[in-house]
């Protein structure tokens, strides 16, 4: 009987996985920001828009793959896009499994190492930076491997590929073959040095050909594209930063048991993140044998990194883990591998940890903790979502809103960042900007005022929301001449139903 190949036997494993995790979480909760500038971001790519041309965006290649999702199943509804991402997402599991594979044949270990990828998978909407993340080590581990020029060339296009999806990636994913290549030259072979460069750089051009075909033949988008890279140098950080939340900086007084052990763990893992590269360099100046695909882990952990202490945050972390996770799991599977029932306990410790840490922020484990104050069940494009009470009833104020003062032929402009409410309301923005969270300069602001009048935006929901606590980042102060416009030129509505912290305006006659 014909064996069942690999790379099969991992994708029906991931498929599975993920399958549990939609059944089990995929209609629970809604993420007004983040999961709402993808989601607003696919529809109008969905009807034909361009990513950083027509709308403010991530890079192009996650929209056109929802996109396409969206065609296929013929809707753009909220569970269409989970489902969407979620595929990619098996992409990024299969290829993470593929590489446990090549260090054991057992279906045990792989189930374990799979659930634990997976409780890592968070937050969803960005599961193509965990994917990417995770297919990275794949293709390192592969060219570690054979690094012969038709695996260069692969490496290229993963190169390439990733930057599509997001250029931050691009350059992540580059530092971890360029790391690769390092190791290569100067411990593997040196055979062919120059010439396996240049395949690689011929990969890179193939994998990001769909990008560099959108700026030779849409008109504007090469500008829009720059501007964006502009904008971010000006900014001079991708995140808005928090203090990184190391194990000594727990607040013992005031958190109680569960509290402070999750709390623990989380600054331990950051800690690790750091001491995973240290610990790979001491273990190759103690033992001979190398371990490839711990090596393969060590060198897309490092640039990985960034992004968890980008914004210290337990979503960040989540998207800078896996190569830390999968470098923990190939240790084991090496120190372990003559005991087995120390492999299993040390396995099972890694879940516990995990659930301990990020399944409490899993939306099942919100949705059950939430008993007393239970989720509502509300209806978002024909299918069934359970939101906690408080987003419920925000949303079914701003519908409220939007049918009882919103005119033929208007629109309505929200700020500052819950872009969900754009294809909740079935609405277009008026502006380009949907994410209104850093500082603009001031010619900015003029063009979105001249963009408001234009785009006849008689209607604003304004949000009055301090991010992280600080005073500098709520809309009047980021977007000051922008917010004087709005309270010169409007004026507020009396709406009971709506949280303090917002106001409703509608234009004054003109």
């Amino acid at each position: 009987m014909k064996r069942v190949p690999d790379w099969l036997c991992a994708a029906m494993l991931s498929f599975l996985l993920l399958g549990i995790m939609f059944v089990l979480q995929g209609n629970i909760g809604i993420n007004l920001a983040d999961e709402g500038y993808l989601w607003y971001g696919a529809i109008q790519t969905s009807n034909g828009e361009v990513p950083f041309l027509d709308f403010q965006s991530y890079d192009p290649g996650r929209y056109y793959w929802v996109a396409l999702w969206f065609k296929i199943f013929g809707n753009t509804d909220l569970l269409t896009l989970r489902i969407a991402v979620l595929l990619f997402q098996m992409l990024g599991l299969t290829c993470a499994l593929l590489v446990v594979r090549r260090m054991t044949k057992s279906w045990r270990y792989l189930l374990i190492i799979g659930v634990l990828l997976l409780l890592w998978v968070f937050p969803r909407h960005k599961m193509f930076d965990i994917s990417i993340c995770m297919i990275a080590v794949y293709m390192v581990s592969l060219l570690l491997e054979k690094p012969k020029p038709s695996q260069y060339l692969y490496s290229g296009i993963t190169i390439g590929l990733a930057a599509f999806f997001g250029s931050n990636h691009g350059l992540y994913v580059l530092v971890s073959f360029v790391l690769a290549c390092l190791y290569i030259f100067f411990k593997l072979d040196r055979t062919n040095a120059i010439k396996k460069i240049c395949i690689m750089v011929i990969g890179i051009f193939i994998g990001y050909s769909p990008m560099l075909l959108m700026f030779s033949f849409i008109p504007g988008f090469f500008n829009s594209f720059i501007d964006m890279i502009i904008w971010l140098f000006r900014l001079g950080n991708t995140n808005i930063p928090l203090p990184i939340p190391w194990p000594w900086r727990v607040d013992f007084a005031h958190l109680q048991g569960v509290d402070i052990l999750s709390g623990l763990i989380v600054g331990c893992l950051f800690l690790l993140l750091l001491l995973f590269p240290a610990g790979w360099v001491i273990r190759r100046f103690v033992s001979e044998k190398t371990n490839l695909f711990l090596t393969a882990a060590v060198f897309v952990g490092i640039p990985y990194a960034y992004v968890a202490f980008s914004r210290a945050d337990i979503g960040h972390l989540a998207q800078g883990i896996p190569p830390l996770l999968l470098g923990i799991c190939f240790w084991a599977l090496e120190y372990f591998k003559h005991n087995r029932a120390k492999l299993i306990v040390f396995m099972t410790a890694m879940l516990i940890v995990s659930c301990l840490s990020i399944g409490r922020f899993q939306p099942l484990y919100q949705q059950i903790k939430a008993a007393p104050n239970p989720y509502e069940k509300l209806t978002l494009m024909n299918h069934d979502v359970w939101i906690d009470a408080s987003s419920a009833h925000f949303i079914r104020a701003v519908e409220d809103i939007k049918q009882q003062y919103l005119k033929q032929g208007e629109n309505l402009f929200i700020a500052p960042h819950t872009p969900a409410l754009y294809p909740i309301l079935n609405l277009k923005s008026p502006l380009w900007d949907i994410y209104l969270l850093f500082p603009e300069t001031e010619d900015k602001q003029r063009k979105q005022i001249e963009e408001l009048k234009e785009k006849n935006a008689a209607l604003v929901i304004l949000g009055d929301i301090a991010l992280d606590g600080r005073d500098d980042m709520r809309f009047r102060n980021t977007h000051p001449i922008l917010w004087q416009y709005l309270i010169s030129h409007y004026q507020q509505i009396s709406a009971e139903a709506m949280p303090p912290n917002y106001t409703v305006l509608r234009r004054l006659d003109r």
